[in-house]
């Protein structure tokens, strides 16, 4: 069989139906390939104790207010997450996260708790940051983001702050990030203010007010199944199940070979194609595409533990979410889902608690009953309840293996987009989108998406 459209997109994940949404508003005619038989790549749902949770991510960062708008465009409602204590776990001690910080960077040396995070030797040489002189301010920010904390506030703040998280929040070592990637114009704000902290509390009060990060009512899942709905609407063929074998230059665009789920080779011709998949999952390319894709650094493995639990049967502790300095083979953050978020709360009831724990290197828990042990002891562990949680108080645990893109943050990735990019110019009429080019995050991929949807349709 063989049909034409206007656009091709190969992903199925958040930003192919995102860019699927762009073309057909912009007046294409799309068909959108997904090789899995489901859609919505690493923002999906499980259905546990009779819940249906996040079982991918679970908030998205509000800057730009691209995710919001596009949320509601499909009728979804955006909520904010209820202030929960923050907490770092360091050789065994949990302490409070100083709240006036960026990236874990205190902007106020004075802060309560600060001494205990970083003992009185590291406050001390936190300290010096307002008194060490800045003469190169835009050289420092061209360091990598460890190489300026360590200089200006020292090692302590560095491992004991930043390093859990930005290991947490964008699964990569603050060596291997420029530090103007993450915090713009910091050279400048550095020379103007003097010190670090000055200049870091100079962007806390440039940013909006209200909270840095926010979800959807019913979960971030629901967005994936309002974009379907949306885009069949919309008259758009959703191939799920159809992997992209081959894709072929064309005088009049692209021709794709595409395996379908009875086996059936299909034929698609297209004036434009979207690449909104990683480059481990595209099809056959053109050589110069081929070679560049097969180049990029592999996935990444996070596993994450969902544990639906009685909360009578739990022993005293904190509803807080946690972050591990050094996680080893354990947990590297915990996140208390039924104290962040209102409508897990009252999803669960009240006498019911829902806790996520995530893992960077695999849970090495190969059965369902290692699972449970593992959940019950990094629970306790990371909430300081001390012993583990007692086996009948949990009802249920879901495993969940996620596998993102390298960071796009990272200098070993970035430095591979510039070619690659140039390479799919140069081919012509084809498109590139998705985390694994544009950085993680929906606030990251939706206004990509957005803007490769509208030029392919062009």
């Amino acid at each position: 069989m063989t049909s034409a459209v206007d656009v091709a997109v190969i992903g199925g994940g958040v930003a192919g139906l995102v860019s699927a949404r762009a073309a057909t508003a912009a007046g294409a005619t799309v068909t959108l390939l997904e090789a899995a038989d489901h859609l919505g790549g690493l923002v999906g749902h499980h259905d546990l104790a009779g819940l249906t949770l996040d079982s991918g991510a679970e908030s998205f960062a509000t800057r730009g207010g691209h995710v919001a708008s596009l949320a509601d465009e499909l009728g979804l409602d955006v909520v904010t997450p209820t202030p929960v204590p923050a907490r770092v776990l360091i050789d065994g001690t949990l302490h409070s996260l100083p709240r006036a910080g960026v990236l874990g960077i205190p902007t106020d040396l004075d802060a309560p708790g600060l001494a205990e995070v970083l003992g009185t030797d590291g406050l001390a040489r936190a300290r010096e940051d307002l008194t060490l002189p800045v003469t190169h301010g835009r050289d420092t920010a061209r360091a990598s983001l460890a190489a300026l904390v360590r200089s200006r506030m020292g090692a302590a703040v560095l491992d004991r702050l930043v390093r859990p998280i930005v290991r947490g929040v964008h699964s990569v070592e603050p060596e291997e990030l420029r530090a103007e990637v993450l915090l713009p114009g910091i050279g400048d704000r550095l020379a103007t203010h003097g010190s670090l902290a000055g200049a870091l509390a100079d962007i806390r009060a440039a940013s909006p007010a209200g909270s840095a990060v926010a979800g959807i009512d019913g979960g971030v899942h629901r967005l994936t199944g309002a974009l379907a709905n949306d885009l069949i609407a919309r008259g758009v063929t959703l191939m799920t199940a159809s992997r992209a074998l081959a894709a072929r230059r064309t005088p009049g665009g692209w021709s794709l070979t595409v395996a379908t789920p009875d086996g059936a080779a299909r034929h698609l011709q297209a004036a434009s194609l979207v690449l909104a998949a990683a480059p481990h999952t595209w099809p056959e390319l053109p050589a110069d595409l081929t070679r560049l894709g097969a180049d990029w650094p592999p996935p990444q493995q996070i596993d994450l533990l969902t544990l639906v639990l009685r909360a009578d049967a739990l022993p005293p502790h904190e509803w807080a979410g946690t972050l591990v300095a050094d996680p080893g083979q354990g947990a590297k953050a915990l996140t208390y889902a039924s104290a962040k978020w209102e409508w897990v709360q009252r999803a669960a009831g009240p006498d019911r608690a829902v806790v996520r724990l995530s893992y960077g290197t695999g849970t090495r828990a190969s059965d369902a009953a290692a699972r449970r042990e593992l959940a019950l002891g990094d629970a306790a562990r990371l909430t300081g309840a001390g012993t583990p949680w007692p086996d009948h108080a949990l009802e249920a645990v879901a495993h969940t293996r996620l596998t993102p893109p390298a960071p796009v943050l990272g200098w070993e990735t970035s430095q591979r987009v510039r070619p690659l990019r140039e390479a799919s110019d140069a081919v012509g009429n084809l498109h590139l989108t998705g985390a694994w080019i544009c950085g993680s995050g929906l606030a990251s991929v939706v206004p990509h998406a957005q803007a490769a949807g509208a030029a392919a349709a062009t």
